[in-house]
């Protein structure tokens, strides 16, 4: 059985991989589901300073405390930037990698510098005055309906500061197995893209009929990708 350690992407918590992580332990699978400092339960802890480096201390100082070894390490969103720099700097505790709709990184850019000039404008029009965004709304994430209320309620700010940090040196793509979980129904143009670059680096690529949030949208149907995506048997 493996061992799932899910990141969460930018405005959320561990909150939003609660009913995904039901269905990988209802399988035998042990699933840790941390939350940035700042999100979720832990809005009123503020990182500091307010930068990916805070985020990659968190999830870091998370898997050495908690002893993780031969980890399956899912990203998504803006945690690929987190996640890519934990595969750089822990390469040893992490067995394989699956990134879910998240940002690849380019070396030292910022996700922001990544992700273009079309999400800088939006990034600018959702900044708020004490230097934190906004949450963008619940159809970016692609939920809707009767669970786009709860999730928006749970959302919270995040330092616009953790979108303009640059990734600390250079990544591999071959230091660890990766796979990549595709959302076709993302919104985001530079997330869609993404899958290309996972797919120009030799990363089996998987395909998912969701918007970005397929943790909240399908996550039965995630649930399965990505234990298939980790190496393991699919769900029944």
């Amino acid at each position: 059985m493996a061992k799932f350690v899910l990141v969460h992407g930018a405005f959320q918590g561990g909150w939003v991989w609660r009913e995904l992580a039901g269905l990988l332990c209802a399988q035998g699978h042990e699933v840790h589901r941390p939350t940035l400092s700042g999100c979720g339960y832990l809005s009123g802890r503020q990182p500091e300073p307010e930068g990916l480096q805070a985020y990659i201390a968190d999830i870091k100082n998370y898997m050495e405390i908690e002893d993780l070894e031969d980890i399956v390490l899912v990203a998504h969103s803006f945690s690929g930037m987190i996640c890519s720099a934990l595969i750089m700097q822990l390469p040893q505790r992490i067995g394989q990698a699956v990134f879910v709709d998240a940002v690849i990184p380019e070396p030292n850019l910022s996700f922001a510098g990544v992700a273009g000039e079309n999400f800088q404008t939006m990034l600018k029009k959702h900044c708020m005055e004490d230097g934190n965004v906004r949450p963008w709304p619940a159809p970016v994430f692609g939920v809707a309906g009767p669970e786009a209320q709860g999730f928006e309620s749970r959302l919270r700010p995040f330092p616009h500061e953790a979108f303009v940090t640059p990734f600390p040196g250079a990544f591999d793509p071959g230091a660890v197995k990766t796979a990549y979980i595709t959302c076709r129904q993302t919104p985001t143009p530079f997330i869609r893209e993404t899958a290309g670059k996972a797919e120009s680096y030799g990363w089996p690529v998987f395909q998912i009929d969701s918007g970005h949030c397929p943790m909240i949208s399908c996550p039965e149907e995630l649930s399965r990708m990505l234990i298939t995506a980790s190496g393991g048997e699919t769900l029944p």
